[in-house]
């Protein structure tokens, strides 16, 4: 009897030793349970997503019909589509800008200082520069038809085909070389009564 108590002491002590290694201490649960999530997160893609500031580009901003653009409007427009047909520039500081290739279609452009301004090649029907600042500002194989020059200064343009408006180009561009077109003098009386003698008959 003494003998089958102590093998079954022995046999209690032994379950109890294995059962304490078996069960998992409160820290070591913890970190198990730690390291179960960061793999769910590392394998589950949107467990690691934010709720971050949406970084889709936000609408351009679309001025109305005959609105004035702003400076940066204008730069916007010239990095995509160049179109600024019908587009109110009026005012404007447009010094040395670069409006090359551009659709300027029936723009209206008056009083705007584009000075050096770059405008090769761009479509200018019909645009409207009366009293523009246009010294030293590049028209070659633009086109012209129908724009408003009134009172627009050219001095130093470069023309469509190339030619340099001289000083003193108002509202119509002068080449350097040509004068302009004087009106033709009649070279009979003034009078009509007085005769090629002169005089009474």
């Amino acid at each position: 009897m003494t003998m089958k108590l102590r093998v079954l002491n022995k046999t209690c002590l032994i379950l109890t030793i294995v059962g304490a290694f078996s069960i998992p201490s409160p820290s070591l649960a913890q970190e198990r349970y730690a390291n179960s999530d960061l793999g769910a997160a590392a394998t589950n893609p949107d467990a690691l997503a934010t709720n971050g500031p949406d970084t889709k580009k936000s609408t351009v901003y679309e001025p109305k019909p005959g609105e004035k653009l702003s400076y940066k409007q204008i730069a916007e427009i010239l990095s995509t589509t160049r179109n600024l047909a019908g587009r109110n520039l009026s005012g404007l500081n447009l010094v040395g800008l670069d409006l090359r290739d551009c659709n300027l279609q029936g723009a209206d452009m008056r009083g705007s200082n584009l000075e050096r301004a770059n405008m090769m090649g761009s479509n200018l029907e019909r645009v409207d520069m009366t009293g523009a600042n246009l010294k030293m500002t590049s028209f070659y194989q633009s086109a012209l038809t129908a724009a408003k020059l009134d009172q627009a200064t050219l001095d130093g343009a470069i023309w469509i085909n190339k030619g340099v408006c001289a000083k003193g180009s108002v509202g119509e561009c002068i080449i350097i070389g040509t004068k302009p077109e004087q009106p033709t003098q009649g070279h009979g009386p003034t009078n009509p009564t007085d005769k090629a003698g002169g005089g009474k008959p």
